[in-house]
């Protein structure tokens, strides 16, 4: 058993540098221990949606995260731009807008990553932990 445990500053470090981010996020940052994204949503009305992301909890093989639009004055975008997303996100991410669930057993095996299984994810505060185990 491993525990991994990243600041959400070198997290997203990682996420840029193995371009796993998708490509309509424009500018991404952490702030108050979130993750701030800027999405490009191909809309000539709302060219650009300031969105947090805040993980919740893990459970059966799901990392579950909450999609909140950084003003209030976009609230009504996330109901028209939202679920018309799910047709281009990869099979692993399920949008329930508005939580993000992401199968991680999928991604692992998606990535071709063998051997390990993740047991739990959690964060506290500007920590964000993964703890895995060997895979019988």
């Amino acid at each position: 058993m491993a525990t991994l445990t990243f600041s959400l500053e070198e997290l997203l470090d990682i996420l840029k540098l193995n371009n796993l981010l998708p490509k309509q996020i424009a500018k991404s940052e952490v702030k108050d221990n979130n993750l701030n994204f800027t999405i490009q949503t191909e809309n000539f009305l709302l060219p650009m949606l300031p969105v947090t992301l805040k993980f919740k909890n893990y459970s059966n093989n799901t990392a579950t995260f909450e999609l909140n639009l950084v003003s209030s004055h976009f609230n009504k975008a996330l109901g028209m731009f939202g679920n018309s997303y799910q047709s281009k996100m990869p099979d692993y991410v399920k949008l329930d807008l508005p939580e993000i669930h992401i199968d991680i057993e999928k991604i692992l095996e998606h990535k071709k990553i063998n051997g390990i299984r993740v047991k739990d994810i959690h964060q506290k505060d500007d920590l964000f932990s993964i703890i895995t185990e060997k895979q019988c």
